[in-house]
């Protein structure tokens, strides 16, 4: 039998902790029907459309899913796009010092069509923040 070395044990136990994306085990909701039931707590999000091209809109963190999501679904970048398929969303709660960070790795790597616009209840991206591997939102093709 093998015996299992230590650092795959602390892989295997940091994988169980990584925070994964939500909703879990159901489909990813439409941005305007989600709103404010989102949970009002920090975290990260993603923002996509389908439609005949589909495509990355948006990716951040903030400290109120909640409210930065009902604002999004407003802007007029958004309401274009409901039309194109619907706009979708998912979210995770990894630890708020690492969210900065899990953002900017989210963006470089998906590259987001609306992602150099301002959002005030975005936490910053600054060039200083070293970005962080996380897991694609379940479904993307890289």
């Amino acid at each position: 039998m093998k015996r299992a070395t230590f650092s795959k044990v602390i892989g295997g136990l940091r994988a169980l902790q990584q925070p994964s994306w939500l909703p879990a085990d159901q489909n990813y909701p439409r941005l305007l029907a989600l709103g404010a039931a989102a949970p009002a707590k920090e975290g990260v999000y993603a923002i996509w459309h389908l439609g005949v091209r589909p495509q990355w809109l948006r990716i951040g963190a903030t400290a109120n899913l909640a409210a930065a999501l009902t604002a999004l679904a407003r802007l007029p970048w958004g309401l274009v796009h409901q039309s194109n398929g619907g706009l979708f969303v998912a979210w995770a709660h990894p630890p708020k010092e690492q969210q900065p960070g899990i953002a900017r790795f989210l963006a470089e790597t998906l590259k987001p069509a609306f992602q150099d616009m301002n959002f005030a209840l975005d936490m910053a991206f600054s060039p200083e923040i070293v970005p962080l591997p996380f897991p694609l939102p379940p479904g993307t093709r890289s």
